[in-house]
């Protein structure tokens, strides 16, 4: 039996960088990364090519509600022919940073229980770790104050645990600050 996992996180949680991690020790694991496939869908709705540096700067205007509408369609359609054959991990966070203060997209009711995830999993580090990460390499994401990236976290954490309550499927939420190998290999036990 495949599992669709739910993964999510405020920026720079170490979403990125774990799917990749799985994807190496799972080769046929199927990830959708919902930034980068909306960041294509908003390119073909203009007559420009739009990176994920530019959409993260600006999300609010350039990422409508029906650009996320209708991603949140082709997903539900990825994930019930995908999970026929592989494990799906769905790479996404709906809360956004954005200039006048946050942005949420959620998926409705309807459309999480669609999905029919096996779980959730919510990836954190604490809001120095994040400030770190995110200077570091901030590929379009605004560097936050820490009580904004501690503010983030708990609203996507909260994001969360509305759709598993809305689900009834569990909800885990890992710590991102311990080593990579470690957090991999805990993950990958889900996964079993």
């Amino acid at each position: 039996m495949y599992k669709v996992i739910y993964m999510t996180g405020a920026p720079a949680a170490g979403k990125s960088s774990t799917a990749a991690g799985l994807k190496t020790r799972v080769p046929d694991l199927q990830v959708f990364e919902y930034g980068a496939r909306l960041t294509a869908l908003a390119t073909e709705s203009r007559s420009q090519r739009l990176t994920q540096k530019e959409v993260r700067a600006k999300s609010a205007t350039i990422i409508t509600k029906e650009h996320v509408e209708h991603l949140d369609e082709i997903l539900i359609n990825f994930c019930n022919t995908a999970r026929e054959r592989h494990h799906v991990l769905i790479d996404s966070h709906p809360v956004t940073k954005e200039q006048f203060g946050f942005r949420i997209t959620a998926f409705s009711i309807d459309q999480i229980k669609r999905i029919a995830l096996s779980e959730i999993w919510v990836l954190y580090a604490d809001s120095g770790e994040t400030i770190r990460r995110i200077a570091a390499d901030h590929g379009g994401r605004p560097i936050p104050t820490s009580w904004q990236a501690d503010f983030h976290t708990q609203i996507q954490a909260n994001v969360a645990a509305t759709y598993g309550i809305a689900t009834g499927v569990a909800v885990y939420l890992f710590d991102t600050s311990v080593p990579r190998a470690e957090l991999l290999d805990t993950l990958l036990q889900r996964l079993k």
